[in-house]
């Protein structure tokens, strides 16, 4: 039988009894996350649209579709808390405020009717204003595809670009649509953010310019003058016999307007009363 050496023994025991202790010492503790620094979303001009201080507030509906698209472009606004930040949004204030205004004075006081507006910069696909309105199941009518009307997609058999409007849309991209005679037959992504920047001043983001000519500036410009032939556009280009569309373009912007109603008569005017106020005070 081999016998174990008394120092090899020793130095076994001693082994066990440091694995022991360092098996018994408790795990160094896990530092706290930091804590999420603040972002705050701008309206095109740099005033305060909402922040993440807000956070335990109803997001807007605008700040919803900002998040959605931020996050698209693997820019999650979670993990944009822990730099801190700007968002700088495409939205209008001015546009924003007397779109929203227009459509509370005119359909608000009637419970039966929503209405929702939608407005686009041509020369960019940025989204200049969104007044989401609730549909008749009290969700949001602006981001739902709603069931279209021949009158809508006229301009487009005019122009040979019929597929740019379907049996069902949502509203803003209708508007997208009607853009692209704005642009002169450039079709661009609509999108709510322009550019996000760090905490520290760094560019994090920038909006690209995706565009695609699907008709040439002549046909633009010929579907154009016939609209704006239309006595009761005031000589814009406008599609306002539509009901319960109501759409067309100057040069600077798209509008669309849809009312939604949940039963009995409704004005089939009422649209493009809506329609044709807004661009008048916008225009001015």
């Amino acid at each position: 039988m081999k016998r174990f050496s008394p120092v090899l023994g020793a130095v076994t025991i001693v082994a066990a009894i440091v694995g022991y202790v360092v098996w018994q010492r408790p795990a160094a503790p896990v530092p706290p996350p930091p804590a999420p620094k603040e972002v705050v979303v701008q309206y095109a001009d740099g005033s305060k649209l909402w922040s993440t201080a807000e956070e335990g507030m109803v997001r807007p509906e605008l700040v919803k579709l900002v998040s959605a698209e931020l996050h698209a472009a693997n820019l999650p606004l979670d993990e944009l808390k822990v730099v801190g930040g700007v968002v700088r949004t495409t939205i209008d204030a001015r546009i924003e405020t007397v779109s929203a205004t227009v459509v509370g004075r005119l359909v608000a006081p009637n419970q039966r009717l929503s209405a929702t507006v939608t407005a686009i910069d041509p020369a960019s696909g940025g989204v200049l204003a969104y007044v989401p309105g609730p549909n008749r199941d009290r969700t949001n009518l602006a981001d739902e595809q709603q069931e279209t009307v021949p009158e809508l997609a006229e301009p487009f058999a005019r122009a040979d670009a019929p597929n740019l409007v379907q049996a069902r849309m949502r509203p803003l991209d209708v508007t997208a649509a009607y853009a692209t005679f704005a642009a002169g037959g450039v079709q661009r992504r609509a999108h709510f953010v322009a550019s996000v920047t760090g905490a520290d001043g760094s560019s994090l983001y920038q909006a690209s310019d995706a565009e695609k000519s699907v008709f040439g500036n002549d046909v633009a410009d010929r579907v154009t003058l016939a609209l704006k032939e239309n006595p009761a556009c005031n000589g814009v280009a406008c599609v306002p016999d539509a009901f319960p569309w109501a759409v067309g373009y100057t040069p600077q912007l798209a509008v669309t307007v849809l009312v939604d109603e949940t039963g009995g008569d409704v004005d089939a005017g009422l649209s493009a009363a809506i329609w044709q106020e807004l661009v008048a005070e916008l225009t001015d």
